[in-house]
């Protein structure tokens, strides 16, 4: 361990000013507010931005510290992902930024932390069993202490960026000239020098495995060039995992990352023995370890967490979120915006690989708008073609999620239905031959239901009708899915609900549609 703290020393100098630790940003979204909260150490008042879940049924809680020059104001990226779930988030002060002895680790910063988790239990809607921690930076550093301090049963801490041992921080730090040396001083001595026992009392790595945390998860995560272009070295990461590990699982001794390892990767900042394919969101994953409920991974990165996929990553136990597959997506308009549910998709899936061939405007087998290239059916080949190209020589597609159907149910086409059918076997058939005549293992298929349609937005003269269409298709093709040796995932019912909220136009689905029509492709993978 002494060895990893002297080698962060080498580590190049960096920009403070990361993106992380930017405290100006306070522009919080509607449906967050700021309240206050009686402190259980000194029954003070402290606030913090809070988060209701609005659902009928109890959602998971998240519980987001701030970073280490930030406050509960400071807004949160993770907040546009509540709201698409629809969770429970709190945002709590834990006496501020770290520059005082009040903050940083003191013994009034865990209990407030705590003090949240109550509130938002009373006033939120909040599944007991689903709440979960996370950070990155100083928010980073408050999740390690959390893990180690804590008494409610939190079910997963995930520390992004963290710094475990402030008393290496601090020479590392004064080394660089920055900012951060000054701030531990204040914490320490009150601005009269460096106490390393003082700072060693607050750190993590230093800290005793508390039995009570038994059954929760801890999540690791480090960018490679933080240390370089970032203020944490990535021997903060390792070193609080290779701790655990030792205390948790000696029996997994094989599992430590060694000094020389360690030693290769912070002067490297690359692995050369990594998997050039596992990646995780879009970066490459440089290491990864997972032992039990603790799990560290090391990504093409610096001092940052990777949002949107942070939230996903909170539950490990599921497919969607610790398996990587090769995802093939096919669909029209829906499946086209930067928000569309293949979108969605990529970041609910954090370690798979996704290929996209939605174009909007497409059906299944209809010149829609008289253009050959918005039907399928002609065009299936060309797909595959391109998408095997894209995924990489010699690797094959697990799933192929068809999201088509809306436009072959257009005013245009309402007399043609009975071709719709035809249609929808056919390219079953020409997907099937195509994988056969080229070698492939045909992925498994899964038909997504075309979406409902709000006649009272929808263009009459597009779409009048479409909505009832939809759905006898719907019917349809669930029996055709059977017949042909595919599977039906009927989306429709899941967003029927308030979809008058969920669409502009009537056909299109606004982010929490699509991102609900996404969760209902990860949850299908998930029960497969």
């Amino acid at each position: 361990m002494m060895f990893l703290t002297l080698l962060s020393l080498f580590a190049g100098a960096q920009d403070e000013k990361t993106a992380w630790d930017n405290t100006i940003n306070k522009d919080w979204p509607p449906g967050f507010a700021e309240v206050e909260i009686k402190s259980s150490a000194d029954a003070s008042m402290q606030k913090a931005i809070f988060h209701p879940s609005a659902t009928a049924d109890a959602q998971p809680l998240i519980v987001s510290l701030h970073t280490w020059s930030g406050d509960y104001l400071q807004k949160d990226p993770l907040a546009d992902e509540i709201l698409l779930r629809g969770w429970n988030y709190i945002h709590p002060n834990f006496r501020g930024s770290n520059t005082s002895p009040e903050a940083c680790g003191s013994d009034k910063v865990i209990p407030e932390i705590e003090d949240a988790i109550h509130y938002a239990i009373e006033h939120g809607n909040v599944d007991t069993t689903e709440v979960h921690i996370i950070g990155v930076s100083g928010g980073g550093y408050a999740t390690l202490l959390a893990f180690m301090q804590i008494d409610y049963p939190v079910k997963s801490f995930n520390a992004w960026a963290a710094i475990s041992d402030l008393e290496s921080w601090y020479w590392e730090c004064k080394g660089r000239g920055l900012k951060y040396a000054g701030h531990l001083e204040q914490v320490t001595t009150n601005g009269n020098g460096f106490d390393a026992a003082n700072a060693r009392k607050r750190s993590p790595l230093f800290m005793d495995y508390p039995e009570k945390r038994k059954g929760a998860s801890l999540n690791i995560y480090a960018g490679i060039h933080d240390g370089y272009t970032g203020s944490v070295p990535v021997s903060h990461s390792i070193n609080m995992y290779n701790k655990l590990l030792d205390e948790l699982y000696p029996e997994k001794h094989d599992q430590k990352i060694s000094e020389d390892e360690a030693y290769s990767l912070v002067t490297k900042q690359i692995n050369p023995d990594a998997d050039p394919n596992a990646k995780i969101g879009d970066r490459k994953i440089e290491l990864q370890k997972k032992v039990g409920n603790l799990s560290f991974t090391l990504f093409d990165g610096t001092h940052e967490m990777l949002v949107p996929q942070a939230l996903p990553l909170i539950d490990q136990t599921k497919k969607s979120t610790s398996e990587a597959y090769n995802v093939l997506t096919i669909g029209d308009s829906n499946g086209t915006f930067p928000y569309s549910w293949t979108e969605q998709l990529k970041k609910l899936l954090p370690y798979s690989t996704l290929v996209n061939r939605s174009i909007a405007g497409n059906t299944i087998g209809f010149d829609n708008l008289d253009r050959e290239e918005l039907n399928t059916l002609r065009n299936i080949n060309r797909y595959l073609e391109e998408a095997y190209a894209e995924l990489g020589e010699g690797k094959e597609f697990d799933y192929l999620f068809i999201n088509l159907g809306t436009n072959d149910t257009k005013t245009v086409f309402a007399k043609r239905q009975k071709e719709v059918y035809k249609n929808f076997e056919t390219l079953i058939r020409m997907i099937s031959t195509y994988t056969t005549e080229h070698g492939k293992n045909t992925p498994t298929i899964c038909w997504v239901s075309p979406s409902p349609m709000d006649g009272n937005k929808a263009n009459p003269v597009k779409y009048e009708g479409g909505d009832k269409r939809i759905q006898i298709n719907n019917k349809k093709f669930a029996k055709l899915a059977d017949k042909v040796g595919i599977n039906f995932l009927n989306t429709y019912w899941t967003l029927k609900p308030d979809f008058e909220n969920k669409t502009e136009d009537g056909v299109h689905l606004l982010a929490p549609g699509q991102f609900c029509l996404a969760s209902g492709i990860a949850k299908w993978i998930d029960e497969q």
